[in-house]
């Protein structure tokens, strides 16, 4: 599984927020960070599927030279 439907990704938003304590916050700053990263990457979270569910790892900007 390489992307997340909008089902899944809600559903992971749903578990991650009930992790963090019901609430998260996020500033507009860091939201368009996420959406547009330095360097251009633009898949910055790898899905992996596993056999009793998903894993998501974020990936490192590429070094700078």
């Amino acid at each position: 599984m390489r992307y997340l439907s909008d089902v899944n990704l809600r559903a992971v938003l749903a578990v991650l927020i009930a992790r963090a304590g019901g609430t998260i916050d996020i500033g507009n700053g860091e939201l368009y960070d996420a959406m547009l990263p330095e360097g251009g990457q633009a898949e910055r979270v790898r899905v992996e599927e596993l056999v009793d569910g998903l894993r998501l790892t974020l990936v490192p900007p590429p070094a700078q030279p």
